[in-house]
Parts: C-alpha cells; structure tokens; sequence
C-alpha cells in the first residue's frame, strides 16, 4: 500500500500527487452555444483515431473535451504525452492531471495515468482534486512487476465562454468498490468544487451499481445483467453519487441520453445488458433540447473502436 492510501486509510486529508500541467493557447470559441464532449479515452493508444473521430458531425468543433484515462508516457501509448498532443493538433488549451505515477521494478517513475480537458478558451486557473481512494485489489494485475503511486485526482478549472465566467470540472471515479465508496469519492471531490454559480462537470463515474472487487461479486453482477438489465442503463436509484450531484445543484437531466449505455468491454454483449458509466452535469446553465447524444468511437463507423467508453456530447446554451 503507498502512503497516499495509508493516508486516505486513517482519514486524513490528501494533497494531490502532482501538480496539473496547462498550456494555454489563444481563444478560438465564437458562438451562441458550447458543446461539451466527453471521453474515457482508454490510455489514448489510439490517439489519432480519437482526433479523427472528433470530426463526426455530432462531436465536431467541441468547445470542451473531457478525457479520463489519458496517459503520459506510457508503452501502451506509444510513449506519447496524450493530452498535449491532441491539444496541440486541435489548437485547443490542455489542462492535465496526473493521477498515479506507473513505476518499474527498480522504482523509477515511467509514465503517468490521469485525466485532462482541452478547452477552446484559455484556463484561468486549474487545480488538482486528491479524492477518496477505496481499498480495493491492487491494479496493473495483469504486469505484477509494475506499480503504481499516487491517488485519485479530480480537476476543478475556471474558464470564461459568452462573456461569464463557468467553472468546469471533471473525475474518474472507482470501477471495482461499492457504490457507498464511489458517493465518498464524490463528496471529497465536490468539497473543492464552488457552490454557486454557471457549471458544467463531466467524468466517468463507473456507476455499475454493484461492487467487483472479487470473482464472487462479478459473478453475481453478471446475472443481475441478465435478470435486471435496466439498471445498468438508469443507475440513479442504487448509486448515493447522483445525491451528492443533486445536493451541490448539478442536475443530470437534459444532458445526458436516458437509459442509453456508454460502455462495452465486448461488441458482443447486445445494447440491453451494457451499463451507462459516463456522465455530464451542469448547474445554471441550459442544454439545447435534442443535442444530447451517446456517439460510438469509430471513425470510419466500421473501423474498430477507440475505446470501450463511447462518446458522451451535449451543446449548452450560453
């Protein structure tokens, strides 16, 4: 266990365990309406085909991409720092936080894993949320000679599109621990999170309504996936996350495609029994009816996917 969870274990409070990473590029925005896409963009290993997906007409010209899953010089994505770079092809602003350090057998960092957003505006300033880390069987399972330090990072940002400011958040809660864990999560996130005022947060919440740290649990999830498939699709009454949502005025409604499902490990496992993991919010600020849209990563559509997450996407009013 690495200090950061023996921390977070005795309740003390969790600095975050990188600084965020941001470059700001010239403002491109103009326009009644901001899109708003997000992402798990499973590491970026395909990260040109993720660009090119972003030129489908439902995706094009968003003016906010939040990514979960992006990493920084990893092998799996060709060494690539993701972020930057698909910033950088799309003359976007990036803001990157780095969650967990990956390190080898002698303990030597080599690479990053966190979460990023790239925006058409600038960043006025961009912090790094240290959130609850559940106890849950370690990762990286399959490569056990490969660890990982750090915690879960949320990040909360400020930016300024229609002429008011809005702050932005996004966080990539845990996918194995019980949904009580996954609402703690959400509480220290939005504890850093402003009250008030225009908003808009994404993330992939990972809302699977069970807990899937052990053969026996996943099993048991795989027949409720059969004897119950809807709940997959409307997690709302068995995760507490979406009150904590609720509480801090962020409302889901509008903004995201109802009973529509955002994940997939198989193309074999039909629309029905797929879970909906991946979720935007917003506060004082309107969705545009109709603009809601779950987007599968092809492009073309019959090219393999870029990930097993599917585009999320809504335009706001401004």
């Amino acid at each position: 266990m690495d200090r950061a969870r023996d921390l977070n274990a005795a309740g003390a409070k969790l600095t975050p365990p990188y600084p965020p990473i941001v470059v700001n590029r010239a403002a491109r925005h103009a326009g009644p309406r901001l899109r708003v896409v997000l992402l798990n963009a499973a590491g970026g290993k395909k990260f040109r085909e993720i660009v090119k997906c972003l030129e489908r007409p439902a995706l094009q010209g968003a003016d906010l991409i939040l990514l979960c899953e992006v990493n920084a010089g990893m092998r799996p994505s060709a060494g690539r720092d993701v972020a930057v770079e698909m910033a950088a092809m799309l003359g976007m602003s990036c803001a990157y936080v780095r969650e967990f350090g990956v390190t080898n057998p002698r303990g030597e960092v080599v690479g990053y894993m966190g979460n990023a957003m790239l925006s058409a505006v600038p960043f006025d300033d961009v912090t790094a949320i240290a959130m609850h880390n559940p106890r849950t069987p370690r990762m990286l399972r399959r490569q056990r000679r490969w660890s990982r330090v750090g915690t879960p990072t949320g990040i909360v940002t400020r930016v300024k599109f229609g002429g008011g400011e809005l702050t932005v958040g996004l966080a990539h809660l845990h996918s194995r621990c019980a949904p009580a864990q996954r609402a703690r999560q959400m509480a220290t996130y939005l504890e850093s999170f402003p009250a008030a005022g225009r908003a808009v947060f994404g993330g992939d919440l990972n809302t699977t309504t069970t807990e899937l740290s052990n053969r026996s649990q996943m099993l048991a999830t795989a027949w409720q996936m059969i004897a119950n498939p809807g709940r997959f699709r409307a997690p709302q009454a068995y995760e507490p996350l979406f009150d904590n949502l609720r509480e801090h005025g962020l409302e889901i409604e509008g903004v995201n495609v109802a009973n529509r499902p955002t994940f997939t490990f198989s193309g074999l496992i039909p629309l029905s029994m797929r879970p909906k993991l991946d979720w935007l919010a917003v506060r004082e600020i309107r969705p545009i009816a109709g603009t809601a849209a779950v987007v599968t990563p092809r492009s073309p559509i019959l090219q393999r996917r870029v990930s097993d997450h599917d585009f999320v996407t809504v335009d706001l009013e401004l």
